[in-house]
């Protein structure tokens, strides 16, 4: 249909030659030094800093085989050769280089990871039928975790009850947020354990155990969100993209959350038991951050989906519409 789900913005613009008369007089950098005297006296050194609000890199990943333009936000340096400021740019006259936004552990409103409080949450059913209840009760070793930690829950399951634990089962959920659509909302499960060890438990009975959990990138039934390109076997998941406040949502952003959820099985006639553990997942802040030279950000998506949004149980269960034809 020619149509093409493509927005961009321009995050911070500079004129390189001849030099702008307010410009900032910045010292050049070691390496900025080095490449002039590599390049020669026509190399002109800059600095770009792009606003704190700029969402990170995200790339979105389809279920199925897909060969289309990436879907995502995606950064680049843009540079242009034009005779007027005004002046239309061609491709012929302009050079890009890609680049990601990574967002560090210092860009949260925490200062680290010491003082991130672990989540913990205790839940409770009653029955109607029959006295007594069940307690669950979750917790994490810590808060904030960086890219290939390991998630421990520790888990602890009460049963003064009639009824009769069957099985347990402890998953981790990334939750994305396309905000370009109203209902651009995907879930899926990237770590779970699903444990009928010790099980059942009958009445009276509690059980202890920790469970220990590596989110990774697997095979998944709806669009997962990813740090780089889908077509690198490596790719990592995408760290947690957070929104401080809905004054500060980006129409561009692609927000990414992650929560360990622990349910626990009674039965057909018992029901189930759930709890979540919200946690942030992001870079070390030993890495070096490659956020100094974004200039454009495009923000690819695929159409909104029609489907109307369904519990979170059968979210997990279902897959999304095909969007493999996006770019025809």
């Amino acid at each position: 249909m020619g149509l093409k789900f493509c927005n961009e913005a321009i995050m911070c613009l500079a004129q390189l030659y001849p030099p702008h008369e307010r410009a900032p007089n910045e010292p050049n950098t070691p390496l900025q030094d080095a490449l002039i005297k590599r390049l020669g006296p026509n190399a002109h050194p800059f600095t770009m800093e792009v606003t704190h609000l700029a969402p990170p890199s995200v790339q979105l990943v389809p279920a199925k085989k897909y060969s289309g333009a990436p879907i995502g936000t995606s950064y680049d340096v843009r540079a242009y050769a034009a005779e007027r400021a005004d002046e239309k740019t061609h491709r012929r006259s302009t050079v890009r280089m890609g680049i990601r936004v990574v967002q560090l552990n210092g860009t949260v409103a925490k200062p680290g990871p010491e003082a991130v409080i672990p989540p913990h949450a205790t839940v409770e059913k009653p029955f109607l039928l029959s006295d007594g209840k069940v307690e669950l009760e979750a917790s994490l070793d810590k808060g904030l975790y960086c890219h290939g930690d390991p998630i421990v829950v520790n888990m602890a399951v009460h049963n003064n009850s009639s009824k009769t634990v069957r099985r347990i089962k402890v998953f981790i959920v990334q939750h994305v947020d396309v905000c370009m659509f109203s209902n651009g909302k995907f879930k899926n499960v990237v770590a779970m354990i699903n444990n009928k060890e010790q099980c059942p438990l009958g009445p009276g009975v509690s059980l202890k155990r920790s469970y220990t959990l590596n989110p990774a990138k697997g095979a998944t039934k709806n669009w997962i969100a990813l740090e780089d390109s889908y077509s690198k076997s490596n790719s990592s998941l995408a760290s947690t993209v957070v929104c401080h406040s809905q004054e500060e949502r980006n129409v561009f952003a692609i927000y990414v959350s992650y929560y360990v959820k622990v349910k626990v099985f009674l039965g057909p006639m018992g029901g189930e038991l759930s709890l979540k553990l919200p946690f942030t997942l992001m870079h070390s802040p030993s890495e070096q951050d490659p956020t100094t030279t974004e200039v454009t950000v495009n923000t690819e998506s695929a159409p909104a989906p029609n489907k109307e949004d369904k519990p979170e149980t059968q979210e997990l269960e279902e897959s999304k519409p095909n969007l493999d034809d996006i770019n025809t």
